[in-house]
């Protein structure tokens, strides 16, 4: 047998409620079981052994053994994977500057934590939003830790715009591939239209008459979404960001070229324009080594390269918010 160490912190909120009985999807097979290690605020503590008596009566075999804690040392010691939930959440009429600031010194605090006691391979996977932001605050103060092993939640994005492309042009999902997201997790994201596919051809050549709906509805839609449903639900998505970011996990731990390119945010080289060092939302795929990169060779119209220098943009406009913000933290 063998055991992956998790540690998923916000794990007594919303999405981790969603997403924790469904674990056992991380797994290839039944030899490997999973070491939990559940991270929560002090208050919400008494919530979280509650969670864990419901793991513990779904008697899941995947499950080897639950930590669960409010000092974060204790819950990212020697872990394999950490799952970064536990954040500020975002209420309706709350401005994004308000979320960068009450989440800096949390992201703060636990990539501290990660830099001294996780395994030297550990993977970082932050959903918690502004997720590319939080993202490069834990890879900041995590700086013995690969910096190609911090990333950010896009798959979210991802799933909403493959839905909603669907629906709007009233086809299958099951016949769009490599439609990506770039940039931030934001109302500036950049759902890429122009280099999806439709039953293994260009999209965009199969509804050239639809171009101005793509620009002037589609792209709106996929970006507030996370909005609408905060308005509707009185919340921020739970359910749909729990399954993204299992989604995210089984490639990560998969590292299978087959999954083709899909969306991801990590640690910019400077990618067709980004700020170097800021978390980027790219199409990724992993080469037959088990490498993740960026997908090179992508191109770009001029409204498509001007939607990626605004998102960009306003990721290094971010990074400098917090960098400010770390002087009184």
């Amino acid at each position: 047998m063998s055991s992956i160490s998790l540690a998923v912190t916000g794990a007594a909120g919303n999405i981790a409620y969603a997403l924790l009985p469904r674990l056992g999807e991380l797994l290839q097979d039944t030899e490997t079981t999973l070491s939990l290690r559940l991270l929560e605020v002090e208050s919400r503590m008494h919530a979280l052994e509650g969670v864990v008596m419901e793991l513990e009566d779904c008697a899941f075999p995947f499950i080897d053994e639950i930590i669960y804690t409010s000092n974060a040392e204790e819950a990212f010691f020697d872990v394999d994977y950490a799952l970064l939930i536990g954040a500020m959440p975002r209420v309706q009429g709350m401005q994004r500057s308000d979320l960068l600031k009450a989440n800096a010194g949390v992201f703060k605090e636990q990539g501290t934590a990660l830099n001294k006691v996780a395994d030297r391979n550990c993977q970082v996977l932050v959903v918690g939003n502004p997720c590319n932001t939080n993202a490069y605050l834990t890879m900041r103060f995590a700086p013995d830790l690969a910096k190609k092993n911090f990333f950010a939640m896009s798959m979210l994005d991802q799933n909403r715009a493959y839905a909603q492309l669907a629906s709007i042009l009233d086809i299958s999902i099951n016949q769009i591939d490599n439609l990506c997201v770039w940039g931030n997790h934001s109302d500036t994201m950049f759902a890429d239209y122009f280099n999806a596919l439709l039953d293994g051809q260009p999209l965009i050549e199969q509804f050239r008459k639809k171009e101005v709906l793509l620009r002037e509805k589609y792209l709106p839609t996929v970006a507030s979404r996370g909005s609408e449903v905060i308005k509707m639900r009185g919340s921020s998505s739970a359910a749909s960001a729990a399954n993204a970011a299992l989604d995210s996990m089984i490639m990560l731990i998969d590292k299978n070229p087959d999954y083709g390119m899909f969306s991801i945010a990590i640690c910019s080289s400077g990618e067709y324009g980004a700020k170097p060092g800021s978390i980027v939302s790219y199409p990724c795929q992993f080469d037959a080594s088990g490498s993740l990169s960026v997908v090179s060779g992508l191109t770009h119209n001029d409204f498509a390269q001007g939607k990626l220098d605004a998102s960009f943009a306003e990721i290094a406009q971010e990074i400098a918010q917090v960098e400010s913000l770390l002087t009184t933290l």
